[in-house]
């Protein structure tokens, strides 16, 4: 929970600071739109009277030397009014209609625009987010952060809108009421906006607890489906798909549940209110008819009043269900802030690409210490090694060792809380991270793969437009996958599936491989990149790699020796510490490498 709760005010003040100047130009437009709605309104409105005055005693014509005019002008020289009368008020009453029509298209395509951009905002800042973030977050959060971006428009911007052009109405519709009879227009509008006024104070703090159990749920309800079907072997197995959908109905329910009090809670006012009126209306009705000339002498004011209520009650049932919504999401959209005002390194801001900075002889982490959370334990302490450029290097040691940490920092993906990383002498630093980037392509132990084609995963991140194919090919024959792969009837443009579902985990971790050599990387690093693949195919893989050239540099984390054989020199972790150097040999002849 957050310790304050940010006002609307304040989280209205932060949403327009991410909004471009055409999104401003665009609700400028809109508010001005409204205004022009509102001047139809009220003229309707106002003719209203003077129509149904014309309706009940069409001698009452003289009362009206302006529309007289008005007609002459047009051409109609005829004493009896009442048929250009009823053509204007048709016609007024056609043109405000089209005009709220234009007023409602307008508004909707402006919150679903300003959607849209909120939405690419805050997916590329969670992109742009250091490897840190990532880390200490589950993945389902993070994507249901993103989801709750339509509660920026849902939630916020559409009532929002509405409610100000229920305002707006609401007042020209009283105004016109206050001119036929400010008496009873101003005890109607305090009766009414007294009674919206309670309901608001009595269901403030539900909606509001609701707001967060939503925005709570959202999370949790997200996880429980992408734990689900993440591990749909096993649970197809294990027969424990009760399990799962026990987790995920209770988390469903209390959504549901919550989002049920607050749909009850923003529309049930209305028939209260609506019924509160009617008996107004009744009462208004025998008053007036008590008066001198009775009920036929009060029936037009007392029909401009009652198609005033009409329109009235629903302006202000819209105006308090709109107030309703936004309580209701505040828990979203306070996270969908939060997101849209992380801020993005310097280093992704940078318009050019990544220039790789010079590297010729080595790479140095000098009293290297680092720690993933402040109050965590070291995970590496006072580490020191080297690695000259065109060498093979190994890493082994036991889970926990630090070996993959260690090959994070050399990435630039963390940072270390104390001692250096050089490149030739240069520390690396944000300033020349994603220069040293452009140097390195990993291959981790899992591949990820997208639902795409072959080719497209093999030159992950270009364009297919962009591929080169003969690299391409190349580098799916020095993984071992080409055969494969040029067996296959779209060959290439094969789809292979959600996470390459459609492939062994060989051809994953080799499709992986080919990635990596795709890109032309001067450094390779392999994060058990080989642990899939039977060792005639990893012993074939690792010899194409070690023939590529000395100015290669290949870094390894591996369980088996024979993934090291060829290393120039292999450092076994433990403890975050530096245990030993050895080479391949040297390995051999002691013991077996332990499994990470």
């Amino acid at each position: 929970m957050r310790d304050t709760v940010p006002s609307l005010r304040h989280i209205l003040e932060r949403l327009y600071a991410h909004l471009s100047k055409r999104r401003r130009l665009q609700l400028l437009g809109l508010i001005l739109l409204m205004l022009i709605g509102i001047l139809a309104e009220l003229a309707t409105f106002s003719a209203v009277l003077p129509f149904i005055a014309l309706l009940a005693d069409p001698e009452k014509a003289q009362d009206y030397p302006l529309l007289q005019q008005l007609f002459n002008l047009l051409g109609w020289r005829h004493e009896n009014i009442l048929l250009p009368a009823t053509l204007l008020f048709g016609s007024m009453a056609v043109v405000a209609a089209f005009i709220r029509i234009t007023l409602t298209w307008a508004s909707n395509k402006t919150t679903h625009g300003i959607g849209f951009d909120l939405g690419v905002e805050v997916y590329r800042r969670t992109l742009m987010q250091p490897y840190r973030y990532h880390v200490a977050r589950n993945t389902s959060q993070i994507i249901a952060g993103m989801g709750k971006v339509q509660s920026v428009v849902g939630g916020l911007l559409m009532p929002l809108i509405n409610a100000m052009i229920a305002s707006l109405m609401a007042l020209a519709i009283f105004t016109a009421l206050i001119l036929i009879d400010p008496v009873v227009a101003l005890a109607a509008g305090l009766l009414f906006a007294l009674q919206y006024l309670l309901v608001s104070l009595g269901t403030r703090r539900k909606l509001r607890k609701n707001s967060r159990i939503i925005s709570q749920a959202h999370n949790v309800r997200l996880q429980a489906i992408q734990e689900g079907l993440g591990g749909i072997r096993d649970i197809l197995i294990d027969g424990s798909q009760a399990l799962y959908v026990k987790r995920f109905r209770k988390v469903d329910a209390d959504l549901r549940k919550a989002q049920v009090t607050n749909a009850f809670l923003g529309g049930a006012p209305r028939y209260l209110i609506e019924a509160v009126g009617m008996l107004s209306l009744a009462m208004l009705a025998y008053g007036l008819s008590q008066r001198a000339g009775g009920l036929a002498a009060a029936l037009p004011v007392l029909g401009a009043l009652a198609i005033g209520a009409q329109r009235l009650l629903p302006q202000m049932q819209q105006l308090y269900n709109c107030w309703a919504t936004i309580m209701g999401s505040r828990g979203n959209i306070e996270d969908v802030m939060d997101l849209l005002a992380q801020p993005i390194p310097a280093e992704y801001l940078k318009r050019e690409a990544p220039r790789p900075i010079p590297f010729a002889r080595s790479i140095e982490l000098r009293d290297i210490c680092f720690r993933y959370a402040p109050e965590g334990p070291d995970v590496l302490r006072h580490l020191n090694l080297e690695i000259a450029k065109g060498s093979r290097v190994g890493f082994v040691g036991k889970t926990g060792s630090g070996k993959s940490t260690t090959l994070d920092l050399l990435m630039g993906l963390l940072e270390p809380i104390g001692g250096q990383i050089l490149i030739d002498g240069v520390a690396l630093t944000p300033a020349n991270r994603r220069d040293w980037q452009a140097h390195i392509a990993h291959v981790p132990q899992s591949i990820y793969l997208a639902d795409t084609s072959i080719a497209e995963n093999i030159a992950f991140g270009v364009e297919r437009r962009d591929l080169d194919w003969n690299r391409l090919r190349e580098a799916a024959r020095q993984a071992h996958i080409a055969e494969f792969v040029e067996g296959l009837a779209e060959q290439y443009d094969t789809p292979i599936g959600e996470r390459g579902v459609r492939l062994s985990g060989g051809q994953r971790q080799r499709i992986g491989i080919a990635r990596a050599l795709y890109k032309q990387a001067d450094v390779l690093i392999f994060d058990e990149a080989t642990s899939a693949l039977d060792h005639g195919t990893e012993s074939a893989v690792m010899e194409a790699i070690r023939s590529l050239g000395p100015e290669l540099t290949v870094l390894i984390i591996a369980h088996r020796t024979s993934t090291l054989g060829g290393c120039d020199c292999i450092y076994e972790l433990a403890g975050g510490l530096l245990l030993r150097t050895e080479n391949h040999e040297q390995v051999l002849c002691r013991r077996p490498i332990g499994s990470s």
